[in-house]
């Protein structure tokens, strides 16, 4: 119980920092804002996980796979995710991440030999359908931007990586159940992997990072790294199957928060809502054992 309940306040956490950063998302871009955000999980995360972490049990094998883990997802899913803002608006870009779970499932099919229920065929077929929706509504759901179905693209990639770093990061926590550590590590390789970014791809149309974007994006930057930490100890404390569709009220969170914050700048129809809420349903269905 108190895994699903550390899992409900992480999807909140996590909905609402990105409601924040797409509200200010025009001020700068992607590449930034995930500097910005990565920056202040590691000011955050490192003293508690040196304060709560015996350093001297380390594992390197589990140290390694949270590296990896963290490669896949902050790194490049949070790329994908803030890029997928603008391409997508937040609402459908949100509705696409969730399916993350459905590339989960499948992964743990076609690699772990694992056999599915009834419900979570169901599930399966629940997320497919939803997406499709999407797809075909795509038009009109921004007020600022034209959506493609190439648009779509980037929030698939970005799940995809999420899904693989979920599977990565369960397999280490159950080899080091060290959550503070396994989500500092996880923000340090997303944050060389952004500087990497930084250094050798250059833009002489993107505008150099000031203290204006930290200003600006610092608090959803806390938001965020308090749902990463919530995530990691949520999944320390109850199965994946359990905590993973869980996450995905983020999605809900989102749409609702949205709904009043962002009407100016994004339309919410009655059929992104009900594509989402398939999605959920879905997720629950696909996470049944």
């Amino acid at each position: 119980m108190f895994g699903i309940v550390l899992a409900l306040l992480s999807a909140f956490s996590f909905g609402l920092s990105q409601i924040i950063v797409r509200k200010n998302l025009e001020k700068s871009n992607y590449i930034h804002i995930s500097l910005t955000v990565t920056i202040m999980g590691n000011v955050i995360l490192w003293p508690l996980a040196i304060a709560f972490t015996d350093l001297t049990t380390i594992n390197t094998e589990a140290l390694t796979l949270f590296i990896i883990a963290g490669m896949l997802a902050p790194a490049i899913a949070r790329l994908f995710y803030f890029k997928g803002m603008q391409t997508a608006g937040i609402s459908t870009n949100a509705t696409i991440f969730a399916t993350y779970s459905l590339y989960t499932t499948i992964i743990a099919v076609l690699l772990l030999g694992e056999t599915l229920s009834p419900e979570n065929w169901a599930g399966m077929l629940c997320i497919i359908v939803g997406v499709i929706f999407v797809g075909k509504n795509l038009n009109g759901n921004t007020k600022t931007a034209t959506v493609s179905k190439k648009g779509l693209i980037i929030p698939v990639l970005g799940s995809l990586a999420i899904a693989a770093s979920q599977i990565v990061r369960k397999e280490a926590l159950n080899i080091y159940s060290q959550p503070l550590l396994g989500v500092a590590v996880g923000y340090t390789t997303s944050l060389v992997v952004y500087l990497v970014i930084l250094f050798f791809y250059k833009d002489k149309n993107r505008p150099k990072y000031c203290q204006n974007t930290l200003k600006t994006f610092w608090k959803p930057g806390v938001g965020i790294t308090i749902g990463w930490l919530l995530s990691f100890l949520a999944l320390n404390q109850t199965m994946v199957s359990i905590v993973a569709p869980v996450l995905q009220t983020e999605l809900l969170f989102i749409l609702l928060l949205g709904y009043i914050f962002l009407r100016k700048l994004e339309r919410f129809t009655p059929k992104l809502v009900a594509s989402a809420l398939l999605i959920v349903a879905g997720v629950i269905l696909i996470s049944i054992n």
